[in-house]
């Protein structure tokens, strides 16, 4: 036996079938309640209704209304195991949405019944109705992708724009005839993309020397309004807009789709010649760089895990080729790189030196059984001072529970000895509505000191962990085994944070956060431990990471 909460959903799309008493949605909730009715008779468990969600004058074509999204929230908060409508085109007209929507009940163990098309996923025949229409709408999914796809493809072949960020230097004109929108020049903004970006490029050498150059003259992005009305652009150009924008065929008056070049019906703002110069600078620059074949050479093992001191940002994996083509190998700070420095103005630091520090800490760390001992009670501190927050608030919720309960109470017991019900429904319903705000803050509170619980650390399992933990580090690096190396750091490791000295930016220090005690960049959390090697959200130093520039240069632009 099994007892159910149950939401009962209905919708009507206009205010007349709203107003209308006994009209449509009086109508789908008498039904739903008396199938609640059969199911609770049928003695195989109780059915209750937990709410009634009551959707009046709003479309089935998206899920964008107030009743679907309240009655969601109490999905999603567990007060609800059971989803009930008259048909299925009221919770959405939509199978796409039905499918999403489904893999949302899903996730949180919900059922859903509809009556008119006896869809019950309570029972295995209605499962397995309801996978067929999954299936079918999953097909039209993959349909209407392929079918758009090929519209997109077709409006190339015709030399037309397929729409997206209006690209600078042209301005977007409706053509009804075509309906479709088509580029007209700007003449102005013509004139900074020749100037300023692709005689530049070419003047410069690299696109990041044309991120430089851009925020210097103060040139932004274009700001536009959106279909929705919404202020869009003004931003700086970054690196890889600005390569985007050097790329683009549409400048010499041809259309790109999926790698096809097409002709375009819109007219070139750019000489072919400049355009094919700038292509062979980028190119040269690529080859250069070579990052995506130096990652077979490097595994970069901290990629994910450090991030710049300065702005936080995470560190991209960077190489340069240094004298005697030499390979070098770095972290550079990703807004750096993508803004050219005008972002962020921390330096890139050396791979190697960087990993060889993290793992030699982590070696020394794990050696302490003190140490470990130390960093578990510290995380479980912090957990255990929130876990009492928590309960305290759910004392006291539990108490102003209990004195709504009383006062419902109260209430009920006046109407049975006679009291006026009409001067004490409106007192009720606002009783009514402060318990089941208070219901549901209860749950969250209660879901939350779960989720605590489950990620309080034991200090004897840590330890077990970390007994052989250097042994198992050196016979991974004898083998050479970097990617199980990788795998290891990332389960011990929350956070690296590299700190660029002011004063000798080719030295720094590094924060190693363990656990989920990561602290915010720039906090000053050494001052306890002055003389441990790796502290938990502590920092560990070390001076002439990098050797002379001369002979290890830095990242290419």
């Amino acid at each position: 036996m099994q007892n159910r909460k149950c939401a009962l959903y209905g919708r009507v799309s206009t205010v007349r079938q709203a107003l209308v008493q006994d009209g449509g949605l009086d109508t789908q909730f008498e039904l739903m309640e008396r199938y609640v009715q059969y199911e609770s008779a049928k003695g195989e468990g109780t059915w209750h209704i937990h709410d009634r969600f009551r959707e009046e004058a709003y479309s089935g074509k998206d899920l964008e209304r107030p009743e679907f999204k309240r009655m969601m929230n109490d999905v999603e908060a567990g007060l609800i195991d059971t989803v009930i409508v008259h048909k299925i085109d009221r919770i959405t007209r939509s199978l796409p949405d039905f499918y999403t929507l489904w893999s949302t009940f899903e996730r949180h163990n919900v059922q859903f019944v509809s009556l008119h098309e006896k869809f019950d996923t309570t029972t295995a025949i209605g499962r397995a109705m309801l996978k067929l229409i999954l299936v079918f709408a999953e097909l039209e999914r993959e349909q209407t992708g392929e079918r758009t796809a090929a519209t997109m493809e077709n409006r190339a072949r015709l030399g037309l724009w397929n729409g997206g960020v209006r690209p600078l230097g042209f301005d977007v004109q409706k053509n009804q005839e075509e309906r479709a929108a088509v580029l007209i020049p700007n003449e102005e903004e013509t004139r900074i993309a020749r100037e300023h970006f692709f005689e530049k490029c070419v003047e410069l050498g690299s696109a990041g020397k044309v991120v430089k150059h851009l925020a210097a003259m103060g040139i932004r992005e274009p700001v536009y309004v959106s279909r929705r009305g919404k202020q869009r652009g003004g931003g700086q150009f970054t690196k890889p807009k600005v390569v985007r924008l050097l790329t683009n065929p549409i400048y010499v008056g041809k259309i790109e789709f999926r790698g096809e070049i097409y002709p375009g019906q819109q007219q070139g703002i750019i000489a072919q010649y400049l355009y094919d110069e700038v292509q062979r600078i980028l190119e040269r620059n690529r080859e250069r760089r070579g990052n995506y074949r130096d990652q077979r050479t490097h595994l970069f093992l901290l990629q994910g895990l450090i991030r710049c001191g300065r702005c936080g940002s995470f560190m991209t994996p960077k190489t340069s080729i240094g004298r005697g083509a030499k390979k070098h190998f770095y972290y550079q700070c990703t807004k750096n790189a993508h803004s050219s420095g005008t972002a962020c103005d921390a330096k890139y630091v050396r791979a190697e030196s960087v990993e060889e520090f993290v793992l030699a800490q982590l070696r020394k760390w794990t050696m302490s059984s003190n140490e470990v001992q130390r960093v578990v009670a510290e995380a479980n501190a912090q957990k255990d001072s929130t876990f009492e927050g928590l309960e305290a608030e759910e004392r006291a919720l539990l108490k102003r529970l209990a004195a709504v309960r009383t006062k419902l109470q109260a209430i009920v017991q006046a109407v049975e000895s006679g009291g006026a019900f009409s001067s004490l429904a409106q007192r009720m319903g606002e009783l009514e509505g402060e318990q089941k705000s208070m219901e549901e803050e209860l749950a969250s509170i209660r879901e939350e000191k779960n989720l605590i619980r489950q990620k309080t650390i034991s200090t004897e399992a840590m330890l077990a962990t970390y007994q052989d933990f250097p042994s198992i580090l050196d016979a991974l690096s004898h083998a050479e085994d970097w990617h199980c190396i990788k795998t290891l750091i990332a389960q011990h490791v929350e956070v690296i944070d590299w700190h660029q000295d002011e004063a000798d930016p080719t030295s720094g220090t590094v924060d190693i956060a363990l656990f989920e005690e990561a602290q915010a960049v720039g906090e000053e959390s050494i001052k306890n431990h002055p003389d441990a090697s790796v502290v938990n959200g502590g920092a560990s130093g070390w001076h002439k990471w990098l050797p002379d520039k001369d002979s290890n240069l830095g990242p290419c632009d």
